[in-house]
């Protein structure tokens, strides 16, 4: 084959076969087959690339970085991206030197790759271990009729599991240990939930109506206070750990966990007109260069949201420098051909078990992003993030298959020693799920 135009790019999508793409063209590819070449030859090619796995051709891993460069800058120009936005990073760990980039700094849908933001904000602020507590207090103990003759205080600290269910579970159990009338008022010692941003008054209001609901007489009003310093202690609730709670919001990609929890954590640690300011203040402090983040909800649903590939794998990075924090995270992440969003992506390749990533989907915005886990240590940090294109999302998924393949096959090669796909090493073993 000869080259006609300039600036063309040799896609090694598929072992022995090279498919070229010219940039220069704005239609189509431009090609110029010597005799005998015939238009099936292309078809094969192509036909290859979306439905031969990679791995079923014998072909040595990319053990150079110009190698991976170059093989992932020719996915990147795929023409089924033709028209579309384009962003990857690939970074090493710890170093993070970079091992291939294109328009690493531009802001791009995450979709829910915020979700990593997300839980990565919460586990470096909280830890690991964190758990949340709500109890229902009383100046005074009740009288033998079950009456408190003083305020009811519910103290928090913005549980994002509470809702109105377990407020009726709370009134249920007052109303078990023989309460039958409060005579002050519901005081909210906050933030309660994670709804709570003008102390505890969300949280007062909520116990108040699930109190009435059960029979119980309330003569006080709902509002925001705090407890005396001698306490009577009714009811006492404690969450599972963070490091739990977290597990469904990426391996599930739950958005109302999600959203829960950012919001928690606004209720603890925002102020003033940036709800969300001290995320970026967090990540500010830690050497992050936060200039592409812009958080609207915790879910990732919001087309507002906006975060760049460096960003993404600045935070990935940051994360492995706490050894509790990365495991937990990393248990969290949906893993290749193993468990969650990627349970049925990569199968029998060598990316199985070694990919731990996010995946974020919406109209015409698909990205991925994660670790190149190989023997239980974290080898690379990589996102990969699109939007804008307008073939199917299925072909953008296969090509962001085919990416984090080739740059395993490079974390492999350059791994102390190669060692066989462990999909749950003792290290970072999922927990299960706490729904």
């Amino acid at each position: 084959m000869r080259i006609l135009r300039r600036s063309t790019v040799y896609l090694r999508a598929l072992g022995s076969a090279i498919f070229i793409y010219d940039r220069s063209a704005t239609d189509a590819v431009t090609l110029k087959w010597r005799s005998g070449c015939t238009l099936a030859w292309l078809l094969v090619v192509s036909v290859a690339l979306f439905c031969v796995q990679p791995d079923a051709v014998a072909r040595p891993a990319p053990d150079s970085t110009a190698e991976l460069r170059e093989t992932l800058a020719g996915l990147m120009a795929h023409p089924a991206l033709h028209g579309a936005r384009v962003g990857a990073a690939v970074v090493s760990i710890p170093s993070a030197d970079t091992v291939y980039s294109l328009y690493p700094k531009e802001l791009f849908v995450p979709a829910s790759t915020i979700k990593l933001v997300v839980t990565a904000s919460a586990l470096r602020l909280l830890g690991p271990q964190f758990v949340y507590h709500t109890s229902v207090l009383s100046g005074v103990p009740p009288t033998q009729q079950g009456v408190i003759p003083d305020d009811l205080i519910i103290r928090g600290t913005g549980d994002p599991t509470l809702d109105s269910g377990q407020y009726r579970r709370i009134a249920c159990q007052l109303k078990a240990q023989g309460i039958s009338a409060v005579q002050g008022n519901i005081v909210g010692e906050g933030p309660v939930t994670a709804a709570d941003r003008a102390g505890g008054s969300g949280a007062a209001r909520a116990l108040r109506l699930a109190l009435v609901g059960q029979g119980i007489r309330v003569v006080g009003s709902p509002t925001a206070g705090t407890a005396p310093p001698s306490v009577y202690l009714l009811y006492r609730k404690v969450s599972t750990s963070l490091r739990e709670y977290i597990q469904p919001i990426n391996l599930a990609s739950d958005n109302q966990r999600g959203e829960r929890l950012v919001r928690s954590l606004r209720a603890i640690f925002g102020a003033g007109d940036t709800p969300y300011g001290f995320i970026s203040e967090l990540w500010l402090h830690a050497g992050v260069d936060v200039s592409s983040l812009q958080l609207i909800d915790g879910s990732g649903m919001s087309h507002r949201n906006r975060a760049s590939p460096a960003l993404l794998t600045s935070v990935l990075v940051k994360m492995v420098e706490d050894s509790s924090q990365f495991t937990a995270l990393a248990d969290s992440l949906p893993v290749a051909g193993v468990s969650g969003t990627l349970s049925s992506r990569m199968k029998d390749t060598v990316a199985e078990g070694r990919v731990y990533a996010k995946t974020g989907t919406l109209n015409r915005v698909s990205s991925l992003a994660g670790y190149i886990i190989v023997d239980g240590t974290p080898r690379l940090a990589f996102a990969l993030m699109m939007s804008g294109y307008s073939c199917p999302a299925s072909k953008v998924r296969k090509i962001q298959a085919q990416a984090a393949i080739h740059i395993t096959r490079y974390a492999l090669a350059n791994s102390e020693r190669l060692t066989p796909p462990r999909p749950f090493p003792p290290s970072l073993r999922p927990a299960p799920l706490h729904q």
